[in-house]
């Protein structure tokens, strides 16, 4: 019989509002599993249980975020395979193997979500459990995939990868001061490419252009406003005298 040494701390019945949810110092329970191909003891910290036909170690963490309990259970799977490794060990069942093959932290409170700029590697989006990879590949509509490109050696490993080379953005790209471009229209290339195009043809530097556009529209609306008027002086129409 196997035998289980931690207390069972319930989790809260439901999840942080979505404004809650980005609220920062905010101390949060965890629910953090290692997966074993078989049933062992559990250390004192943790319940070896059975979820999803798996056997697991399951251990409970109130963390300040999800990002501190992955480095966390990170740490606490990486020192229970060390000791097993140097000690032989509880952690010995771990010899040869990688903290995303066997570790998994829950996302209770949706703090992994999609958006142009989601950094795989970012440790609020690692070790994610199978509920929370389903939501977000769903959320990020086919551009984010489960990560399946070869370990390198020193770096972490990610849960989730992009689908494409390049992010997806579909926010219109900034290309100078108030001048936008949306990519959804031929993509980030094409835009690059005629603004470059329209660079060749300028008489001016950029920035002289904006300062003479600048000038004309100031020059322009004080026209209409009075306060000043134009007068031809042997000839030359662009004078103008304030009133």
């Amino acid at each position: 019989m196997i035998k289980t040494n931690s207390k069972w701390v319930l989790l809260p019945s439901a999840p942080l509002t979505e404004g809650e949810s980005v609220t920062g110092n905010r101390i949060r329970t965890y629910s953090i599993k290692i997966k074993l191909d078989y049933p062992e003891t559990s250390p004192k910290t943790a319940t070896t249980r059975i979820i999803d036909g798996e056997f697991v170690w399951e251990r409970l963490m109130t963390c300040n975020g999800r990002a501190e309990a992955v480095s966390k259970a990170g740490n606490w799977f990486q020192c229970l395979r060390n000791d097993g490794e140097r000690k032989g060990g509880i952690g010995k069942i771990f010899a040869g193997k990688q903290t995303h093959e066997c570790v998994t932290v829950d996302d209770n409170w949706n703090e992994c979500l999609y958006g142009s700029n989601f950094s795989p590697y970012h440790s609020c989006n690692r070790l994610l459990d199978k509920e929370t990879l389903e939501r977000v590949i769903e959320e990020s509509k086919g551009n984010l995939k489960i990560a399946d490109s070869p370990l390198k050696k020193g770096r972490l490993y990610p849960s989730l990868e992009w689908a494409t080379q390049k992010k997806i953005n579909s926010l219109p790209i900034k290309i100078a001061f108030s001048t936008y471009s949306d990519p959804s229209n031929g993509g980030m290339k094409d835009v690059i490419e005629k603004a470059k195009e329209k660079a060749k043809t300028r008489k001016h530097s950029w920035s002289r252009e904006m300062e003479l556009k600048d000038a004309v529209a100031i020059v322009r609306r004080m026209k209409e406003k009075g306060e000043i008027k134009s007068f031809d002086n042997r000839g030359n129409k662009h004078l103008y005298e304030t009133i």
